[in-house]
This record gives structure tokens, C-alpha cells and sequence, in this order.
């Protein structure tokens, strides 16, 4: 049955967060106005009567510091930049996302209520909580929706309650149709909050720095991982291994990219590693996502990479040790 024009205005308004009117409707309809592109496309998926169903990655490491909200926040952007419809769901206490992105505003989205601790804690609706560009002032325009985080999210793990476990999955279910990629960083460690982002999730991607000690941990969400896809999620899918802050002159870097590709590339696909750069750091203090502060530089390239093959379906770029040149120590 053909919609009205104040139900169509409705349905768009809500879909892409605008303000049209009926009057506007009804100057596309009888072609006094182009119909813009992204109305047009979300027309056409309406008419489809197919709904979007966003794939929906995690990032998890129980280990801190591995470079793990840096690629959440890298792969969102790169996503985001190819005109996907993108959210970032920042899942950590610490909220390292959200204030990079948000500095002293942060305390404000707290304050209206708009952050996840809400959403889980308080039985928020998750679109109340979803912060589109524009809304909230950003170093930088961003390509992707956020979904904040609060040190009250920390609050979770002392809840216990039948089926506490999968409030993020429902909680992304209600929005999960408005988008073609959900991006959730997760907490470093192994508690609720983490189990939580791996219910939710389709795909993993386990960041892991190449250092000794980092890849000794991989062993403890691996098998977080195995426990969630037989208790929680069957349908889970660890991606790969993401190394990071990889030095290709230090022979240490070379030699742990070497044992994790061959301890566990017939198990867990390796991925092409994030070379140690200063572009991070950098990035970070300014306010900024490396990728969109240095978009020529090989060690963002990585993740632009790494968005164009989860576009287009193929499989993620792997390490391969052979093409890494042995250096002298920088």
C-alpha cells in the first residue's frame, strides 16, 4: 500500500536523522526537486522491503595499551569515509574514545543522559544514546555516529542479574538496521562488559602488540572468545589477529609477528600489521583520528586497507613475515 507523504516524512526523518516536511515530499514526488541521493537510496531500500543488517565488529584484548581504541577509532573513520553508515560504540569505562572525540563535552552527554552507562544500567533506548555528527562539537567532522561511554559503565560488573549478559545485543538490535558497520571498542580485560561486546558482536578482531609479553596474553581471549561462542554466540567469527605498533627495524618485532603467524595462522588469521608511528601519539593529543590527520601515511594506510576489504567482502590482508625486510636495530 502506498505510504502518505506524512508517513514517508516520518519513516526519513527518523531514518536519517532530518527535518523534511510534506511539502518537500511532495515537491519530489511531482519532480519540482531532485530527490537527494541518500533519500533516494533509502527509498529504494524501503521499497526492498530489506532491511539493513550492519555487520558488527569488536575490538578485544583484555591487555591495555595494544592500540585498541587507536583502531576502533581508525577503522570507524575508514568506514566511515567510504560513505558507509557507521556507528562507534565505546564500551570501556575508561572512555578513552569518547573524550578523545568529545574533550570537555563529554560531561555534558553524560549529563542529558545520552551515554551507554545509561543505556545498560538504566534501560535507555540505544538511539537516545547515539550521537550523530554535528550534534555534540568534534575536533574534526566526523564520518560515523558515537555511542558514548562513562566511568559509571564500570557499575556493570557488580550487576547479576538472568540474562545481564546480552543487554548490549538487544540494546544494538534496535538500531542495528540504520547501519552498514558497527564498531564496538571493548574494555581492556575479561569481565562482564567484555563478555557483553562479544554477545553483541558478529566478528573480532584481537589487536595485539608485538611485543613478547603482549602475545603471551592472546592464549586468555582466545579462550574468552570460545567460551562466548558456545555459551552466548555461535555465530561469533574471530577475523584475525591485528598486530600493532610493529617496528620492522627491531628484530624482537620481527620475530614475535613471525611466532604469531606461525603459532596461529592455521587457527587465527594474522593481519597485516600497524607500523609503530609517531602519527598516533601525535593524532591523539590534538583531538584527531590518525587517519584523518595523516591519511598519506603508511601506518594509517593499514586501516584504510583493512576498511576497503570489509567493504567490498574479500578476505583481510594477512602478515606475510617473507616480505619483511631484516634491518639492523634502529
Amino acid at each position: 500500500m502506498r505510504q502518505s507523504q506524512g508517513d514517508l516524512k516520518d519513516m526519513l526523518n527518523q531514518r536519517l536523522s532530518r527535518s523534511y516536511d510534506k511539502p518537500k515530499i511532495s515537491r519530489w514526488e511531482n519532480g519540482k526537486e531532485p530527490i537527494p541521493d541518500d533519500v533516494a537510496a533509502e527509498l529504494e531500500q524501503i521499497a526492498s522491503h530489506k532491511p539493513r543488517n550492519a555487520r558488527v565488529f569488536v575490538l578485544a584484548n583484555q591487555k591495555g595499551g595494544v592500540g585498541k581504541t587507536t583502531s576502533a577509532l581508525n577503522l570507524a573513520y575508514a568506514l566511515g569515509q567510504s560513505g558507509s553508515r557507521v556507528l562507534l560504540i565505546d564500551m570501556d569505562p575508561q572512555a578513552t574514545a569518547t573524550v578523545a572525540l568529545l574533550a570537555d563535552a563529554a560531561v555534558e552527554v553524560y549529563r542529558q543522559g545520552r551515554t551507554m552507562a545509561h543505556v545498560i544500567l538504566q534501560n535507555r533506548a540505544m538511539a537516545d544514546a547515539i550521537l550523530k555528527p554535528g550534534m555534540v562539537e568534534t575536533a574534526v567532522p566526523l564520518p560515523f555516529d558515537l555511542a558514548a561511554s562513562h566511568i559509571e559503565l564500570s557499575e556493570t560488573d557488580g550487576r547479576r542479574e538472568p540474562g545481564f549478559d546480552a543487554a548490549l545485543r538487544e540494546a544494538v538490535d534496535t538500531v542495528r538496521a540504520g547501519y552498514d558497520f558497527i564498531v564496538i571498542d571493548a574494555p581492556p580485560n575479561l569481565g562482564m562488559l567484555t563478555w557483553m561486546a562479544l554477545a553483541a558482536a558478529q566478528e573480532v578482531l584481537i589487536p595485539v602488540r608485538t611485543e613478547p609479553y603482549d602475545t603471551m596474553g592472546v592464549g586468555l581471549i582466545l579462550n574468552t572468545i570460545h567460551k562466548v561462542q558456545r555459551r552466548l554466540n555461535p555465530g561469533l567469527r574471530l577475523s584475525g589477529i591485528l598486530p600493532t605498533q610493529f617496528g620492522r627495524r627491531k628484530s624482537v618485532d620481527r620475530e614475535v609477528l613471525a611466532h604469531l603467524v606461525t603459532a596461529l595462522g592455521e587457527k587465527v588469521p594474522v593481519l597485516e600489521a600497524v607500523p609503530d608511528s609517531a602519527v598516533f601519539g601525535h593524532a591523539a593529543r590534538n583531538g584527531r583520528i590518525a587517519l584523518e590527520a595523516s591519511p598519506t601515511s603508511s601506518a594509517t594506510a593499514v586501516y584504510r586497507k583493512l576498511a576497503d576489504c570489509i567493504i567490498a567482502g574479500r578476505p583481510l590482508a594477512r602478515a606475510d613475515i617473507d616480505l619483511i625486510p631484516v634491518e639492523s636495530e634502529a
